[in-house]
């Protein structure tokens, strides 16, 4: 007959070890199917190679956690999709942890045996008990109890265990390399081979009979739990201690990017200032020439004078066309919309602005073109996947010391947003180089002690509206 106990770690082993992957990879099937499935099979499998095939060809403690690891990859491989450098992570982190705290219940079960071990025994001595199936029956319910209890406190630490590695370990989509994959699980193969140790080291045989070294060496019953808790502890400690460096390096990545971006946008707007102010010296001196022709033109009479008089309007019509579209008050914003306007009209997008450039307020002319950049670059990349009804408009108004920028535009694609960062991720293939866009216009809002708003109007299936609010926090110039 199997073990209660047994089967209650195999139950739990089970529900715990599908939630736990379910966190970290992406099911091939519906979620919660995936999960009962998975805790159904991987409960059938352990107590057929656990319970019925080692009590018949026992295998050492090496060979039994070879078979965890083994079944606990093929259980991913079949309901999980493929992602090798999480499922080794989840996969040995779990592993890991039910080997410590296992060893950690135990001393628990010896200590909680030992006290029910010795309430029985006064029992006895004050005669409350006579009976030998009095004795056995209180006996099994102890057991039982034990059991259970011992079951619980299982769960609970292992539970924690695996709940804090979830909460720590944020950057779930972040894709490892091999070093930092293998910097992941060390600590948990060091932990499984210590838990091995331990096994060792507990169970002794001598002349036929089991010795535990609780019976042997008290002492160990405090620095065992100790010791397991440790290794536990430096599971988690490197797991937070990872996502720390990746957090770091990513912010790094992140402002050289904006760094560069500014940069790059400082010397192109400087390039087309160059040109700009060589066209409008030009735009000048052509006028005051139509302007001369136009003058001489009137004083004529003769027949070609009306014909002379529609080439001079052409030649106006053509200058003016020089000039930009809109005037937003400082000419770096001035250029920035005027590409933006020139790109939705080759896309066929409809492209509306209300925006005037905050002279009162101290905010840096090349963070507000930072966010007009990005945010009318993806407004007008997403409305370009449309059919009809595409647009883009742009608005900004001051209230206050405050400044705000909305872009709104039409789309018809599945947003998914990132459960980290709260921003849409990028539907393009390489992530991480791409959808920065909104990250930056973010990181320039929160300079200027604001942040980014972003709704999604979905009412309507053929046509979507999404709406981007920037607000900066500017000193008034001259404070």
């Amino acid at each position: 007959m199997f073990s209660l106990l047994s089967i209650l770690i195999h139950i739990i082993n089970s529900i715990f070890s599908g939630v736990y992957t379910s966190q970290f990879l992406k099911c091939k099937q519906n979620k919660k199917i995936t999960i009962f499935l998975w805790t159904l099979i991987y409960f059938m499998i352990q107590v057929v190679i656990f319970e019925v095939i080692q009590s018949r060809y026992p295998f050492n403690d090496v060979v039994s956690v070879v078979i965890n690891v083994l079944l606990f990859l093929s259980m991913q491989w079949i309901f999980f999709r493929k992602g090798v450098s999480g499922q080794l992570f989840v996969c040995f982190s779990f592993v890991a942890g039910k080997e410590i705290v296992k060893y950690i219940a135990s001393v628990l079960n010896v200590a909680l045996g030992t006290v029910t071990g010795k309430w029985l025994d006064a029992l006895i001595m004050q005669g409350k008990i006579v009976a030998n199936n009095q004795v056995e029956l209180v006996t099994n319910i102890m057991l039982y109890v034990m059991y259970f209890v011992s079951a619980f406190l299982y769960a609970l630490i292992l539970g924690i265990y695996l709940s804090l590695i979830q909460k720590k370990y944020v950057r779930k989509e972040y894709q490892l390399q091999v070093r930092e994959n293998v910097f992941l699980i060390l600590p948990s193969i060091a932990a499984i081979c210590i838990s091995i140790t331990l096994k060792m080291m507990i169970i002794t045989v001598e002349n036929g009979s089991t010795i535990l070294i609780y019976d042997t060496v008290p002492e160990t019953q405090f620095w065992i739990p100790v010791i397991c808790v440790l290794l536990l502890g430096a599971v988690i400690a490197n797991v937070i201690l990872f996502q720390n460096v990746v957090q770091y390096h990513e912010e790094n990545r992140k402002r050289t990017m904006l760094e560069n971006q500014i940069q790059q946008m400082q010397k192109e707007v400087q390039e087309i200032q160059d040109i700009y102010a060589d066209m409008r010296g030009l735009r000048h001196d052509l006028r005051g020439h139509i302007n001369n022709i136009t003058q001489y033109v009137k004083k004529q009479n003769n027949a070609d004078a009306e014909e002379l008089k529609n080439y001079i309007r052409n030649m106006e019509e053509t200058v003016s066309r020089l000039d930009f579209g809109y005037q937003t008050g400082n000419p770096i914003t001035d250029i920035i919309i005027h590409q933006k306007k020139q790109e939705a009209d080759k896309a066929g997008v409809k492209f509306s602005v209300d925006f005037s450039y905050p002279k009162e307020l101290q905010i840096d002319v090349y963070d507000i073109g930072v966010i007009l950049n990005n945010a009318l670059e993806n407004a007008i990349e997403a409305a370009t996947l449309l059919n009809r009804d595409k647009y883009v408009s742009l608005h900004s108004y001051v209230k206050g010391n405050l400044f705000f920028v909305e872009v709104e535009n039409s789309f018809a694609r599945e947003i998914v947003m990132n459960k980290e960062s709260g921003l849409p991720e990028s539907s393009k293939a390489n992530k991480k180089f791409h959808g920065m866009g909104l990250t930056n216009i973010q990181r320039c809002a929160r300079k200027y002690r604001g942040d980014i708003d972003i709704v999604i109007d979905t009412s309507k299936q053929e046509q979507q509206i999404f709406n981007l609010t920037i607000m900066l926090n500017g000193k008034p110039v001259g404070s």
